[in-house]
Parts: C-alpha cells; structure tokens; sequence
C-alpha cells in the first residue's frame, strides 16, 4: 500500500509527520531544491537500508541535516568564518555547508563532519521547529533513480518504502544544493547545485577581504 500523500498545509498535516517521524518512521518532505526523505538519527539506519540497497551505504559527503534556523547551526556545528557568510548570504535557501560537528553533538556520528542548510520552505521550517530544530534529510530517490521534484514522483518512486509523503507543490529550483566544504583550505564547492560556483566563490573572496581589514 502506498503511503498517504498530504498537502503540506493541510491542518493537521505537520502533527501527522511529527508523529511518524518519532515512531523512527521515514517520511518525504518537500524543499526548495528536491524533495527529501526525512529520518531521526534512530531511524538513519533503516533509511539507507531502505533507500540504498542492495549498495546499504549512504550516497552523500557528510551527513545531511535541515536546520529551522542559523541559530541551530552553531549549536551542532564548530563554525567557521568562511561557513558564516555563506550563511548570512544565502540562508535560508539552498546552500549547503559541510563543517565539523560541534565536540558535544547530540547523537553519535560515523564521520567527524556534518552538511547544514537552512531551507527556504517555512511549512518545512515549521516541522523542523516541531522536531527540536533539525533532521537527518536525504535525497528523495532510490539509488540509480533520479530526484524526486514532485510529490506525484515521490509516491510513484517511493510510497512503498515510505510512511507518509508530505505534497508542497513542485520544488522551486528543481535541482538540488550547492554544497561547500567548509573544512577544506581554501573551502571549495563540492556539488554543483542551485546556486552557480561563481556566486559562491565570490561570497568566499568578500570574506578573505574583509578578514584583511
């Protein structure tokens, strides 16, 4: 049986994804770039066991978390001045930053470093406020499919796999986040995505300019 499929202002919607989200239930949400399958860390396992078999190991850099805010960043995250203009220049929206994970994070993590963006959905923005700030948000796709940018092909690709599939309307951008390691020297753009590499490199340059004054 295919999962519900819920228009994201449905009242009553965002309590329903609260709900399976801490039963450790999968649900897709949609983003600004593609539509995501959000997890709590309890349930990270079942997701890439669900998602990415008969491979079972995660597709991405570092582990991929949706922030309700920038505030929330600093608290999982040792941030860095680079990170903090990308940051003020493109949050909320569809920047990643790769940073090291803060020394007292909240659960414990395979690699040393985490992905954080702030999304520029509010309905999706309230759900994280719902679930004390942040989850673990993958790509909506099965491994070797390709991302889902609609709630229609979200439940056609996965509302067998999933619990309940939450309908924002077609993804604004399409594509997913620019992603920028920020623990890198210099920080360099490690997936090309929504917002071109130029416009980051010229964020990073402003910030080694003003750190010269």
């Amino acid at each position: 049986m295919s999962a519900p499929c819920l228009p994201i202002q449905q009242p009553g919607a965002i309590a329903q994804a609260v709900t399976e989200l801490r039963a450790g239930r999968l649900v897709v949400v949609p983003t600004d770039t593609v539509y995501g399958v959000a997890v709590i860390p309890e349930a990270l396992d079942a997701m890439v066991r669900t998602l990415y078999r008969p491979r079972q190991t995660a597709p991405w850099l570092a582990l991929p978390l949706l922030l309700d805010s920038a505030a929330e960043a600093a608290r999982l995250a040792r941030l860095t001045p680079s990170a903090e203009r990308l940051m003020r220049a493109f949050w909320p929206g569809v920047v990643t930053v790769i940073l090291p994970a803060a020394s007292d994070f909240p659960f414990p993590l395979q690699s040393p470093r985490i992905a954080l963006r702030v999304p520029g959905s509010e309905p999706l923005r309230r759900l994280l406020r719902a679930m004390g700030g942040y989850l673990i948000v993958g790509r909506a796709a099965r491994s070797g499919f390709p991302s889902c940018i609609t709630a229609a092909e979200a439940v056609g690709q996965l509302g067998e796999l999933v619990s309940l599939i939450l309908d924002g309307g077609p993804s604004p951008y399409g594509v997913i986040s620019t992603v920028v390691d920020c623990v890198a020297t210099p920080p360099a753009v490690v997936q090309r995505g929504a917002i071109p590499e130029e416009r980051i490199l010229a964020a990073l340059s402003s910030t080694a300019q003003e750190s010269c004054r």
